[in-house]
């Protein structure tokens, strides 16, 4: 996910113009912004104390998620969905470090959206929702099968 929103925003940059939209069939358009703010705005533009502080903070986040994703005790739902949620907070992070701006490019105001996102967003997104599933459907994942030693089995060995 991390190497498909980087090459999305590459070509984003190569091919569309700043601020103009691209008119496509079904819901989603494509116009180039540059966001400067974290999700949905919520965070003011303080220029580059915003630009570090929001980059550390994706970069730590993603940093304590792959850790997370690694434990021995997370099940595989829960890992795929840190995996999905670093991914995208780093992607966000690099476009942070790199150029002082997300890179944003999908337009789904068709459907009322009025946030433009990209692939580290939808990630996260995805990330969010299997951590969800994974914490509200415990059944899903499949039961370990513990051996116990005998003791018994060990002393007829010898």
């Amino acid at each position: 996910m991390l190497a498909l929103d980087q090459l999305t925003k590459l070509w984003a940059l190569r091919s569309l113009e700043t601020g103009a939209t691209v008119k496509l069939p079904g819901p989603v358009d494509l116009t180039l912004v540059f966001n400067r703010s974290n999700a949905f705005g919520l965070v003011p533009d303080y220029g580059a104390l915003s630009r570090w502080t929001l980059a550390c903070v994706g970069l730590a986040a993603a940093a304590a998620l792959l850790g997370a994703m690694l434990r021995r005790s997370t099940s595989t739902l829960n890992a795929l969905g840190f995996a999905l949620i670093g991914a995208g907070a780093a992607g966000n992070a690099i476009d942070r470090l790199r150029l002082g701006a997300v890179i944003d490019l999908f337009d789904a105001s068709k459907l009322r959206f009025v946030w433009i996102f990209n692939v580290a967003d939808v990630s996260i997104d995805l990330g969010i929702a299997l951590v969800l599933l994974a914490a509200l459907l415990p059944s899903l994942e499949v039961p370990e099968v513990k051996t116990e030693a005998r003791p018994e089995a060990d002393q007829r060995d010898n």
